[in-house]
């Protein structure tokens, strides 16, 4: 038997109440999918919830790169079903070149980024190459490559570190996100099933507001 579509109204009613409840929404929405046998995620009724607590930043990672593979389809598909919000999201803007504040006109935007190994461990072997070749074209001096350097030269530019990261996955890990990005990162594991439905996000979004920031500790 087919789920019943979700209704709309009551959606905005759930996500309404949790706002009213909750003095603390995260920045930045990270959804990591680690190792299970598919991707139950419906990421645009997600970004759409996200758009609705004014969480300014989501972003979606796997390391194998399935997110990036299917950048087009899910653009496609949040064309077709939420196309009131198609204006309201900037797409993988950290591949981007700066731009302003992420707010045009009276309504503000939403960073939407699908990230992949590329941008964490693959980014280590990449920033290793560039080191070595600066260091033996003589214009980096090996003693100024520190900890400060590599962490800021690992950092995505123009987004902040995830407040929050939801796990959809059998074991609760950062499955291959850089800990440089995740030190002040509050860890929820999402169900295991295709419908997640939005009483199931707004629980982990009240779990995150009751949790207290670590700070790297």
């Amino acid at each position: 038997m087919e789920p019943r579509p979700a209704d709309p109204f009551a959606e905005l009613v759930t996500l309404a109440r949790v706002l009213v409840r909750t003095n603390k929404i995260p920045r930045h929405l990270l959804i990591v999918v680690g190792l299970c046998d598919n991707y139950p995620l419906d990421c645009v009724r997600i970004i759409g919830w996200c758009i609705t607590l004014g969480i300014p930043y989501v972003s979606f990672f796997d390391r194998d790169g399935f997110f990036k593979k299917n950048e087009i389809s899910l653009k496609e598909k949040f064309a077709r079903e939420r196309p009131d919000l198609v204006e309201r999201i900037i797409w993988n803007f950290h591949a981007r070149a700066p731009s302003q504040n992420g707010i045009i006109g009276s309504k503000s935007k939403i960073n939407v980024s699908l990230l992949s190994n590329i941008d964490s461990k693959g980014k280590i072997v990449t920033l290793t190459q560039s080191l070595a070749k600066a260091v033996s074209t003589g214009d980096l001096d090996p003693e100024e490559i520190t900890d400060k350097l590599i962490s800021e030269k690992l950092q995505i530019k123009g987004m902040p570190d995830p407040d929050l990261a939801l796990i959809c996955g059998y074991t609760c890990s950062s499955h291959g996100v850089l800990p440089w990005h995740t030190q002040t990162t509050e860890f929820l594991m999402l169900p295991l099933y295709v419908n997640m439905s939005v009483k199931d996000f707004t629980c982990l979004i009240e779990k995150y507001n009751k949790s207290v920031q670590r700070h790297g500790k």
